[in-house]
């Protein structure tokens, strides 16, 4: 059995919501993960993936990142999927309202509803917008996160002084997994050779695998791209990596 608990996080300026998944069987006890969403937000397939995380022996922790701005997104993926609907500026605007500064202010509360600690760490995974936040959970909390998983993760090369590529070579400690889909056009051309070249410069135990016949969001089993066999995948290897995760 599986319980969904809605939680209210208090943060700075207000309080996250999200949704603790957890086995109903020995919970406290159960590694923790952090999902975190993609750009459209929080909705039943995503609940659905971090149900599946319980399903599997972890305690999923999924939050609303976009809480300042909207405590439900009511996402409508046929609108957002046509070029030029209203939809997508929406959530193309939430998103450009989140970044690196809003999820370190965050994350510290999500850990301690988590209840991750150096004795008993857990790990991030990131889809889309979040891929990069995983990986900043894990250089930022280092002794609290242990593994970090990316899928699809975008703007991890950017102009930006906070852009991934700046700060991943000085990693020290931890493991990551990273995954880029053949057709993206949310990734630029040259990104995954970069962050490749960034990571080999660090001391970060690191994986970076192409999934071939692949699209944007593919994982996701709301979405035009979502590929079954890829998305088996991805689930094999995030399972596989949060195996290590110690306990």
């Amino acid at each position: 059995m599986i319980e969904a608990t809605p939680m209210e996080i208090p943060a700075d300026g207000g309080t996250i919501n999200a949704t603790l998944y957890s086995p109903q069987r020995q919970a406290a006890h159960a590694p923790a993960v952090l999902m975190l969403m993609d750009a459209p937000g929080v909705r039943p397939a995503l609940h659905g993936m971090a149900a599946r995380l319980a399903s599997a022996g972890y305690r999923a922790l999924l939050p609303n990142l976009y809480w300042r701005s909207a405590r439900e997104v009511g996402f409508d993926r046929a609108a957002f999927s046509v070029e030029g609907n209203p939809e997508r500026e929406r959530i193309f605007g939430l998103a450009r309202g989140y970044g690196h500064a809003e999820f370190r202010t965050d994350l510290p509360a999500m850990l301690d509803a988590l209840g991750v600690t150096e004795a008993a760490p857990g790990a991030a995974v990131g889809y889309c917008m979040s891929g990069r936040f995983a990986l900043q959970a894990l250089a930022e909390q280092p002794g609290c996160i242990a593994a970090a998983a990316s899928f699809y993760g975008t703007r991890l090369v950017t102009e930006a002084p906070d852009s991934p590529q700046r700060w991943l070579p000085a990693m020290r400690r931890g493991e990551a997994y990273l995954c880029f889909a053949e057709e993206d056009p949310y990734v630029p051309a040259g990104v995954p050779a970069q962050v490749a070249a960034a990571l080999a410069r660090s001391d970060l135990r690191h994986r970076i695998e192409y999934y071939a016949g692949t699209h944007h969001g593919f994982a996701q089993p709301d979405g035009a791209a979502f590929d079954p066999v890829a998305a088996e995948r991805h689930w094999a290897a995030l399972l596989d990596l949060l195996g290590r995760v110690p306990r």
